[in-house]
């Protein structure tokens, strides 16, 4: 800089091999969100995670960044949008945790802007933490999961009514019943980005540096590991959706 010093501003990451495996062999759906640095340095961690042809979690990119807000947001989302060759989201589905609060950092803003035909679909695990405030009780949990899984517009009114919710939540964001065909995944809560939250907890909590080198350590024994495993398998059909397929079979016997 002008004063002489050096200051950091912004990391991204992206593995070639992730890019790869993400366009050839993943659904269209990326969880988005962001994490505080928990060691001395006062940073932000933003992350894209997708989810494979077996359910499992896709950890796409991660970048460092001084502070989770639009601006960084855009810079992130606009790298991400001509790695994975996006097309302003055309058949493409986000899904990222409680919009009032991603609203304050920007998410939702950048989102409309670089990604117009992208379907934003948000945590039902949120939705249910609001609507604790208002509605208490498992049956009224049960009602709202059940609502959330729904297949048809019929049949997701039917369960809604029983809640009087249909003018208090907009569907389209976070019932299967109102996802478009194609869209290819049918995520209801963003548990990808939470899963792999979990995994890179102890590394946020060192300095910048380490903590990348950690996730390259990571993601590269993670790739070789769930080949290896995927090899065993001796089936073009992966083991979760077989076992998916399997119960949904046994299920209409009748």
């Amino acid at each position: 800089m002008p004063d002489g010093k050096n200051y950091f501003s912004k990391f991204y990451v992206f593995f070639d091999a992730l890019k790869k495996g993400w366009k050839e062999g993943c659904r269209k759906i990326i969880g988005l969100d962001g994490y505080f640095l928990k060691g001395i340095y006062k940073r932000a961690l933003l992350c894209a995670v997708g989810r494979d042809v077996n359910n499992s979690i896709y950890p796409n990119a991660w970048a460092v960044v001084c502070i989770e807000n639009k601006e960084n947001w855009k810079w992130f989302l606009d790298i991400l949008i001509d790695d994975l060759g996006l097309n302003f989201g055309y058949g493409y589905s986000v899904i990222s945790d409680q919009h009032i609060i991603i609203y304050l950092f920007g998410l939702i803003e950048s989102v409309k802007e670089l990604l117009p035909y992208v379907k934003h679909r948000q945590c039902t695990k949120y939705i249910n933490q609001n609507l604790r405030k208002r509605y208490s009780g498992a049956q009224y949990e049960c009602i709202l999961w059940k609502a959330c899984k729904a297949t048809t517009k019929v049949n997701y009114k039917a369960i809604m009514k029983e809640l009087e919710l249909l003018d208090l939540i907009n569907p389209n964001t976070w019932s299967r019943a109102y996802f478009e065909p194609g869209r290819c995944c049918d995520a209801v809560e963003n548990g990808m980005s939470k899963s792999y939250n979990v995994v890179i907890v102890d590394a946020r909590k060192k300095p910048i540096i380490t903590m990348l080198e950690e996730l390259r350590m990571y993601m590269m024994e993670r790739v070789f590991n769930i080949k290896a495993k995927g090899q065993g398998w001796g089936n073009k059909i992966c083991l979760t959706i077989r076992e998916l397929v399997n119960e949904i079979k046994k299920s209409q016997r009748h």
